[in-house]
């Protein structure tokens, strides 16, 4: 039997503060491994961090400009990620899942080609986006995370979560808060390592795919 490989990606750090201490007790304590920074959202600068954690991957979290260019906008975020993180993005994935069609898949597409990234949804790895609210029907328990393992049937998959505590500022400004609590104690509880391993899946990051 072929190996398997499985990324838990904790999208959106940098959000807020509250998100930022989920991702990384999500890291720490949880099965997280890999996480993307919203490089202009209040809590950002956080992120410097992050380097305190060599085996968890740090991408660019990117959010699109209606106003200027993909291109442009790509590159300043991708320059801002660069001054606080101090390298470059390993990974990019892109706000509230957008279809990479037209300019935005065309730009990202070229993007990865050039530099050897990783880009979700551009068939580096399984793209599972069913543990998420919206997605899960409201269901974010253990068993669901489970049942979303289960879906991870490729060489590479990448589990998209949104975990994080539930402060003022998000309660404020996301209708995407408390149920991130919710995701938060699934993805930390004692079972799921074992039950991954049990599944035949080897927990890696993206600094573990070579392109």
């Amino acid at each position: 039997m072929a190996k398997r490989y499985l990324i838990v990606n904790a999208d959106d750090f940098g959000y807020s503060q509250g998100i930022n201490k989920g991702i990384i007790e999500a890291h720490t304590l949880g099965i997280v491994t890999s996480t993307s920074v919203m490089v202009d959202s209040i809590a950002a600068l956080e992120a410097t961090s992050l380097i305190d954690y060599p085996e968890l991957s740090i991408g660019l979290h990117f959010v699109p400009s209606s106003s200027v260019s993909i291109e442009k906008e790509l590159m300043r975020q991708i320059d801002k990620f660069i001054e606080i993180v101090g390298a470059k993005p390993d990974h990019i994935d892109v706000h509230k899942q957008l279809k990479l069609t037209g300019q935005v898949g065309k730009v990202l597409h070229e993007y990865s080609k050039q530099n050897k990234v990783p880009v979700r949804k551009l068939g580096y790895a399984k793209f599972i986006d069913s543990f998420y609210g919206p997605h899960a029907g409201g269901d974010l328990s253990v068993e669901r995370l489970k049942s979303v393992i289960k879906e991870a049937t490729d060489e590479y998959n990448e589990i998209m979560c949104h975990v994080g505590y539930s402060d003022d500022y998000l309660r404020k400004t996301s209708s995407y808060n408390n149920p991130r609590e919710e995701e938060l104690k699934s993805i930390c509880d004692p079972s799921i390592k074992d039950y991954i391993q049990k599944r035949g899946l080897t927990l890696v990051s993206w600094h573990f795919i070579k392109i």
